[in-house]
């Protein structure tokens, strides 16, 4: 019998937390991580949190792995926020590679815990876990999966996105009528994008599993994948660094005003942490984007997006080629199986970009709603209102001054959070049915033992190629610090924010990341090698470092 959450839990010291799953305990960070990298605003979480657990229940019985009742008790059970960080479960995730053939535990070890799944318990069959039933229904659309030539479902979510942002009021209408719209309008969408997306990445999970097992029994490789699947061409997220090049490089001072509008148009819905209510999105922020443009500026042209993407290309088919000797009779399939990977893999980035869309529209209508309370007394930070509870907010945008106090003491909760190190995985079994007690949490650190001449730090194969140059950290995509062309640029995380820094970077090393991660997948479109995965790297790495990234083999080596 699992025991009672501990206090730590109980008392809920953040208000969007949850208690975990009793019956699926292992939760992570891993690709929830890049929605969601910094400490969740309980507003946020009151107005998403239940229709992006629906809409996961939604997507996950769509494809068949999960039926209604596999989830046990709990309103969150998919996702969850624990510690004031976002969770997802990875033992449910499990079951997708026990009920589909040819997959494995394994393989969604790999692809949604990377490194950390080491250190959690191997995965052990459960009553129940085997269902026939849903094996059937994830069969018939892993079928589905592998013979479709077109994604549909993304174009039907464009369609419906496209509806919903001619349909938004005005930012000049009533402070009901925009409150309004945030709270009914977005929800009305946002379980159907989150279960359409989780369709299209769990479809992406099938493709790119069956070529990694592929790749492993039957040429020892896993890693090959990620050359055979390296640039594949249009990935919609990647498409942003592709233009501010030809902003940076090819567009003249007198053109340059229209044609940052109409990049700003086409992408301004882009930006860091982009599904947070407090995202700075490129329209209501140019600089972030003006920033990118002049890491940009007079270089190489060699390392530019269609220079490095032709450079991928030629690799990829030489390593197909490769593939298809070693193969020989036994190749069968592989061909396909590599456009299936890729065009999954496309589909995914695509139905993550109108998640954003939607979610851009709701975000400009509260910045206007802060920025009215703002003027009646309230608090100048956008930050703090999102700290309070619906019911809250909601008395804060009546009387602003009544609610400042409150505010003051929750953004000195958020800071104590913000100093913690989350676990990047954890099973709530091993801590009394809860998440590891934040009081338990170590120091966010902001120096390590830093790693000598010859250390290898390892990681996940990310994108193919070696890199060599000198390490440029990086934490905040808004602030490149300088990043010259040729350099290795060290991040903690990556979000669409940060691919145009991709561009003129020698190679990408990512602290946190995985098989589906946005890292992964960009960096492979623009020809960047990239190692993700790597513990610790913006401490144990710095500036002015010379080292060597192998992204086909997921190495990071210190030359001096």
């Amino acid at each position: 019998m699992t025991a009672a959450p501990s206090d730590d839990v109980a008392d809920r010291t953040w208000p969007a937390d949850n208690v975990p799953s009793s019956r699926w305990p292992i939760y992570t960070r891993g690709n929830v991580g890049e929605v969601y990298p910094d400490v969740v605003l309980p507003l946020e979480w009151e107005l998403g949190g239940p229709g992006s657990e629906r809409g996961w229940r939604r997507g996950a019985e769509t494809i068949g792995f999960l039926t209604p009742s596999d989830y046990g008790p709990g309103d969150y059970v998919l996702i969850g926020v624990f510690g004031g960080y976002a969770y997802f479960n990875a033992s449910l995730m499990r079951l997708l590679g026990v009920r589909t053939p040819g997959l494995g535990v394994d393989v969604i070890d790999q692809q949604f815990l990377g490194e950390a799944a080491a250190g959690l318990a191997p995965y052990e069959a459960g009553p129940g876990d085997r269902n026939l039933r849903a094996t059937g229904r994830v069969l018939a659309t892993a079928v589905r999966t592998l013979r479709a030539r077109s994604v549909p479902l993304v174009d039907e979510m464009r369609t419906r996105v496209d509806a919903y942002r001619r349909g938004a009021p005005p930012l000049d209408v009533d402070r009901d009528h925009l409150w309004g719209h945030v709270i009914r309008g977005l929800d009305e969408l946002w379980e159907y994008l989150i279960a359409s997306h989780v369709i299209v990445t769990m479809q992406a999970t099938i493709a790119a599993g069956r070529l990694t097992d592929l790749c492993e029994n039957r040429l020892g490789d896993p890693n090959l994948a990620v050359s055979l699947t390296t640039g594949i061409g249009d990935v919609v997220s990647a498409e942003p660094a592709r233009e501010l090049w030809r902003l940076a490089n090819d567009t003249t001072a007198a053109d340059f005003d229209a044609a940052f509008a109409r990049f700003l148009e086409r992408h301004g819905h882009r930006g860091p942490n982009e599904f947070s209510l407090v995202g700075r999105d490129w329209a209501g922020n140019p600089e972030l984007a003006l920033a990118a443009i002049d890491t940009m500026r007079d270089a190489d042209p060699e390392r530019s997006p269609q220079a490095q993407a032709d450079r991928m290309v030629d690799e990829r088919e030489r390593a197909v080629a490769e593939a298809r000797r070693r193969l020989g009779w036994r190749g069968r399939g592989l061909d396909g199986a590599i456009a299936t990977t890729a065009r999954w893999s496309r589909a995914r980035e695509a139905s993550k970009n109108e998640v954003i869309r939607a979610s851009q529209v709701a975000r400009h209508r509260l910045v206007e709603l802060l920025r009215r309370a703002t003027e009646a007394g309230g608090v100048e930070d956008r930050l703090g209102p999102l700290l309070l509870s619906r019911g809250e907010f909601e008395a804060y945008l009546d009387d602003p001054p009544s609610m400042v106090a409150t505010i003051e003491a929750r953004t000195a909760a958020h800071r104590r959070l913000v100093g913690l190190e989350p676990p990047f995985a954890f099973d709530a079994t091993e801590h009394g049915g809860s998440h590891p007690p934040t009081s338990t949490w170590a120091a966010r650190r902001t120096e390590a033992e830093r790693a000598g001449p010859g250390r290898v730090l390892t990681g996940a194969a990310g994108a193919p190629g070696v890199g060599r140059g000198i390490v440029r950290v990086v934490t905040d995509p808004a602030d490149p610090r300088g990043l010259q062309p040729g350099e290795i640029l060290v991040a903690p995380l990556t979000d669409p924010a940060w691919t145009p820094l991709f561009v003129p970077a020698g190679g990408v090393v990512v602290e946190v990341g995985a098989a589906m991660s946005h890292s992964m997948i960009v960096s492979r479109e623009l020809g960047i090698p990239c190692v993700v995965g790597v513990a610790d790297a913006t401490l144990r790495l710095a500036d002015g470092m010379e080292v060597e990234l192998d992204g086909r083999a997921g190495t990071v080596t210190v030359i001096g």
